[in-house]
């Protein structure tokens, strides 16, 4: 079953990215690495990275359209601006060959890294894993459609993530400096290093992670420009987020529910309340469930989305850790629960209504993911296939309606003259390019295909609470007796 499953899963995969394989979109090469790029550069200069200047590095990027205005805010900590500038000192094309590199890197670690603090499948207390789960847990992964898009995006997501399995690793092994480390880097995403928090309470973890602070803090102080600067940066920041807060790519329960129907002050409201209530559950479930690291943040990181106030789909890469950890620790019915929760997260369902032409390779990808989870949980395999089906479905079902409800896609949506006033900031700006592209209209098939993410999100927080307290307990029982 195992060895026909990896067949499968493997075919499925060259189907989806040779066979079926959607038109690339125009414009640079990893689209997203264009503002880390451009803001490295504007620092290395003089220039504010937080304003419009970010402009005239980007305008130079191959692929961006010059004779109109697109400019792609940037918005990660000032404590990484020195990193973007070294990549900066290399033109574009060559810079974005090392962040692929970066990337490729980065997804090794998140994959391998997490399929090893979750546990192996042998009799010696699962530690030792075998070939063809490290095979598998990357097809999952290359199923994962966060972890995908956030891969062909250049992302510093897929990288902020790889950093807290860093930062895991070596608190497991005892390093509080590595630990430290790997917090730093998985801050250069905040909403996503923020999970580390979870191990608060163990004397190492509390060096390494006060540590990670207190750089990030003060080297962001200084990289800013100092108190001013600081200041300029958190009202930028706070800009930013309320342009973005009800947009159509903002997978947030505040976003879904403006987008089907409540007013702006109830749509916060809703996603305020939903806070406070996971946070305090949140606080519950970490204070008495033990010291074990990996199930500490595999709980922190399911239920953290659900909390957040800003996050995009690629955020959601920090899903992959706790969808592993269900899948290898969880049996019967949570089990399903858990693959059910793994696809919904890793299927792309906003890219129904973005990409017409994409639908064949969600649907390959999808039954790519679900054929490695019949790989990596080694039990109930027909119930996982039956799970899978009832998704692919629910993708063909969902991809009709969609299709009737296109979502556009920025920048290629922008008009060919769009220009803005001098005087607009580049949060203005921003949210303009949002208005004039159609991103921030509110529709009800968008907030559905959202809310199938977070409901993926709500499914393996309660899988990852109820599953076993013992590595692969549960893939032992399962094993065949020699």
């Amino acid at each position: 079953m195992r060895l026909a499953a990896l067949a499968g899963a493997l075919l499925a995969l060259y189907v989806a990215f040779f066979v079926v394989r959607p038109h690339s979109t125009p414009g640079p090469t990893l689209r997203d690495f264009e503002s880390y790029w451009a803001a490295g550069s504007a620092w290395s200069v003089g220039d504010d990275p937080y304003s419009r200047q970010i402009w005239r590095a980007e305008r130079l990027v191959p692929g961006v359209d010059a004779d109109r205005e697109e400019l792609l805010p940037f918005v990660g900590p000032p404590f990484g601006l020195p990193l973007w500038a070294q990549l900066a000192r290399l033109d574009y094309s060559r810079a974005a060959l090392v962040w692929g590199f970066v990337l490729a890197l980065a997804f090794l670690i998140l994959t391998l890294g997490a399929l090893r603090l979750v546990g192996g499948s042998t009799s010696r207390g699962g530690r030792n894993i075998h070939t063809v789960d490290r095979l598998a847990v990357l097809i999952l992964a290359a199923g994962f459609g966060p972890l995908t898009s956030g891969l062909a995006l250049g992302q510093v997501a897929v990288v902020a993530c790889a950093g807290t399995i860093l930062a895991l690793s070596m608190l497991r092994a005892r390093n509080a400096l590595g630990a430290a480390a790997g917090a730093l880097v998985s801050a250069l995403q905040p909403n996503i290093g923020v999970a580390l928090a979870a191990r608060f309470g163990e004397r190492r973890a509390n060096i390494a992670l006060l540590l990670a602070a207190f750089v990030a803090i003060i080297g962001s102080f200084f990289a800013a420009g100092g108190a001013s600067g600081t200041m300029r940066y958190l009202t930028m920041l706070r800009d930013h987020a309320r342009a973005e807060q009800f947009l159509a790519i903002q997978t947030t329960p505040a976003a879904v529910a403006r987008a089907f129907g409540a007013s702006p002050q109830l749509a916060a409201g809703i996603g305020l309340a939903l806070a406070a209530l996971v946070l305090l559950r949140l606080f519950v479930q970490l204070t008495f469930h033990g010291r074990d690291d990996a199930r500490r943040f595999a709980i922190a990181s399911a239920a953290l989305p659900l909390a957040w106030p800003f996050a995009h789909e690629h955020d959601l890469t920090l899903l992959f850790f706790p969808a592993l950890f269900a899948l290898r620790r969880s049996e019967g019915v949570v089990r399903i629960i858990a693959v059910a929760g793994a696809l919904l997260v890793a299927v792309d369902w906003l890219g129904l209504a973005q990409r017409p032409d994409g639908l064949r390779q969600t649907l390959a990808l999808t039954a790519a993911a679900t054929l490695a989870m019949v790989i990596l949980i080694r039990g109930l395999p027909w119930p996982t296939i039956a799970v899978g089906l009832m998704t692919i479905a629910a993708i063909v079902c969902l991809r009709e309606v969609a299709a009737a409800h296109p979502l556009p896609i920025w920048p290629d949506a922008l008009p060919a003259n769009f220009h803005m006033d001098h005087a607009a900031s580049a949060t203005m700006v921003w949210a303009a390019e949002q208005h004039a592209a159609g991103i921030d209209r509110l529709d009800s098939i968008w907030a559905t295909l959202r809310a199938l993410s977070l409901a993926g999100c709500s499914f393996l927080w309660f899988a990852t609470s109820m599953a076993s307290k013992r590595p692969n307990q549960t893939v032992l029982a399962s094993a065949p007796k020699p």
